[in-house]
């Protein structure tokens, strides 16, 4: 079964629970990278906002032997824990003085976003591409967040120039930066996972049981890569955090800390790597690096660049290095 044969299948199964008080619409998304999605979702009587459900894991899942049936009740789990039964004031988002209090921006692939910036308003910043977008909060619809498109500008009136100024004064306000040194940020996710196994376990009431296990852990894991001077540059939410490279003296602040130019290394568009330069460290070896955990360790959606970039103290700038790979004469 394709994608198209499954929508329609839960399409008129939506239609069914809903009934003719409801209206269910399937739409094609587009998301980062350049991947396309379907998705649905149910207009109920009185209500002009609905959450949009991605059924294309589902189809792998049914595909996997996942009943239909079961793939249904947490498909109208999700749409009614989340339902809206009256309609919505869009007002926030329709009216620029009421939408430009959280516009803030991200950081996005260029080249694998080619069809998606014929349609967003975007800046261009070394191979990558600044967008802008709509940060919603703590609101009914939870921390959702909203693509400006052109079209959006447009009926606001505006120009990109203060489109990025906007975004810019309110990253740092709603999505500040935070730096962890690779090995602070190793321990809060060993942390975090020993949590979630203590929970299991109802005979762990030693209170440092959790701390002790974690150092037991990451002594193991050490080797001479974590002599490494690598920081963990993101926002507190670790949301689109690669785009706080972009903030205002931020890495000039961490640079004059350090002592030195700083490599950055773009794990993913959620957080950037901070390795500062002590002269040894080679640009193509860091390359590979980054293209390595691009190709096996991160999902498609979440590659920002295979690049490696470069921050130079004194210019103020970040820059590409220069690539210096070896050919070899046959």
């Amino acid at each position: 079964m394709d994608i198209n044969e499954f929508q329609e299948k839960v399409k008129k199964a939506l239609m069914e629970y809903g009934g003719k008080d409801a209206e269910v619409r399937v739409s094609k998304v587009r998301k980062n990278n350049g991947f396309v999605l379907t998705g649905v979702s149910m207009f109920k009587k009185g209500s002009n906002v609905t959450p949009t459900i991605y059924i294309d894991d589902y189809l792998r899942k049914y595909e996997d032997g996942m009943t239909f049936g079961a793939i249904m009740d947490e498909i109208i789990r999700m749409l009614e824990n989340y339902a809206v039964d009256k309609d919505f004031d869009v007002s926030f988002f329709t009216v620029w003085d009421k939408a430009k209090e959280r516009i803030v921006y991200r950081l996005i692939s260029a080249e694998k976003n080619e069809q998606l910036l014929e349609e967003v308003p975007y800046i261009p910043f070394l191979d990558m591409a600044i967008v802008f977008y709509y940060l919603m909060g703590d609101s009914c619809m939870g921390n959702a967040s909203i693509l400006i498109y052109n079209r959006h500008m447009d009926s606001w009136r505006i120009d990109k120039e203060l489109l990025y100024r906007t975004a810019e004064e309110n990253c740092s306000r709603l999505l500040p930066a935070a730096i962890q040194g690779i090995s602070e940020l190793m321990r809060e996710v060993v942390i975090n996972n020993i949590k979630m196994k203590a929970q299991e376990n109802e005979n762990c009431n030693d209170p440092g049981f959790i701390e002790r296990m974690a150092d037991e852990l990451l002594e193991q894991m050490a080797d001479a890569h974590s002599q490494v001077p690598m920081y963990v540059l993101s926002n507190e939410q670790r949301y689109y955090g690669a785009a706080c490279l972009l903030y205002k003296d931020v890495l000039k602040k961490f640079a004059q800390e350090q002592g030195s130019d700083i490599y950055i290394l773009p794990s993913s568009v959620h957080e950037t790597i901070l390795l500062p330069d002590r002269g040894i460290e080679n640009p193509d070896e860091l390359r590979r690096m980054v293209r390595e955990v691009n190709d096996t360790q991160l999902s498609p959606e979440e590659v920002l660049s295979d690049s490696v970039y470069y921050y130079d103290r004194e210019s103020g700038k970040v820059s590409l290095p220069v690539e210096t790979e070896l050919t070899v004469m046959a």
